[in-house]
């Protein structure tokens, strides 16, 4: 993605989630809490990519789609399972707090996270193949036009 889009992507998580956090708006608006929960791995998983090209790695993660869909998927499964512990723990602390941490709900918010992972890796594998002007099979391969 072009960074500026990463920029975009970065400020409109944090806002959805800082909204959620600052007027409890995660269980009751309809679908909110599962976007937020789509859209912050896509977040992560976007960074990767950036960081990637940024630093001129040679994109081992994001070689082939079906490698850039595994390492999308992993990146959102460990966000997703580290933030449902984080949840576990302000729950904790904080009982006042009404923090949904249900069995269902969590493992709910894991495959969103999954998901929101993959789909970013989809985007980052397209916009790495285009910039790295690579075959989509193969990164080993020029783009054949």
């Amino acid at each position: 993605m072009p960074r500026r889009w990463v920029v975009y992507l970065i400020v409109f998580c944090t806002l959805l989630n800082g909204a959620g956090f600052l007027w409890d708006i995660f269980e009751p608006a309809p679908l909110y809490d599962e976007i937020a929960h789509v859209i912050t791995p896509f977040t992560l998983v976007a960074i990767t990519a950036e960081i990637v090209y940024r630093y001129g790695g040679d994109d081992e993660f994001f070689d082939t789609p079906r490698h850039a869909l595994v390492t999308g998927s992993v990146i959102g499964l460990v966000g997703a399972v580290g933030w449902e512990i984080v949840e576990i723990l302000l729950d904790y602390l904080f009982p006042a707090a009404s923090i949904d941490h249900a069995l269902p709900d969590t493992i709910f918010d894991v495959v969103l996270g999954v998901i929101g992972g993959a789909a970013g890796a989809w985007v980052a594998d397209r916009y790495l193949d285009r910039l790295f002007d690579r075959s989509h099979a193969s990164s080993r391969l020029r783009r054949v036009r």
